[in-house]
């Protein structure tokens, strides 16, 4: 059994002034593969909602695109991984301060996946972003099925500067699955990162 374990940046300070938003929802109301994208659903909101908050001298568009973007890929991978057979929701929150937007979502999934998530997010922290990029999208080009995933988290970190991190946590109430808790962290004073 895989135990606890935080990979990339995690943790910060607790903000004194903060804007947050806390969304989350159960995965049997709905199958999740049928209503995320192919029915126009998306999390374009909160995009729409970080910049309402944002001062004047930040590039609006910019940050409203990069927050959607995370925010899209960071569901689409939590909806795509879940494990549907316990009624553990799908946990996504926003926090806003003057410096930087973090975004966190969380779901649960089987031990046997985390593990090879968990060494699959290693394995990404341990390599240039840039090489790995490539290589993500040349495997794509020749076919391969999953090997080229990744690509959307690699392109946060290239793109947008954003930093990553991954908390794998045993859950309580259900031993035999794992919480996965996935953070984007965006600097507002240096919103477009290294590019």
């Amino acid at each position: 059994m895989m135990t606890n374990q935080t990979l990339g940046r995690w943790g910060r300070p607790p903000a004194r002034q903060c804007e947050y938003l806390v969304v989350s929802f159960s995965p049997f109301s709905a199958p999740l593969r049928q209503r995320w994208r192919n029915n126009g659903v998306s999390a374009d909101f909160l995009g729409d909602y970080v910049k309402a908050f944002l001062p004047a001298e930040i590039n609006h568009a910019e940050i409203q695109h990069a927050v959607a973007f995370v925010a899209n890929e960071f569901l689409e991978n939590a909806m795509k991984y879940h494990e549907c057979s316990v009624d553990i929701p799908i946990g996504l929150r926003l926090e806003l301060t003057s410096e930087e937007i973090a975004l966190t979502v969380s779901n649960s999934i089987g031990p046997a996946q985390a593990e090879r998530y968990r060494d699959f997010v290693a394995n990404m922290l341990s390599q240039d972003t840039g090489d790995l990029i490539l290589a993500r999208m040349e495997q794509g080009a020749d076919g391969s099925d999953e090997s080229a995933s990744g690509l959307g988290l690699l392109t946060m970190m290239s793109d947008y500067g954003v930093e990553l991190g991954w908390r794998f946590e045993a859950q309580p109430d259900y031993p035999e699955m794992m919480t996965v808790t996935t953070s984007a962290v965006l600097n507002l004073t240096n919103p477009e990162g290294a590019a």
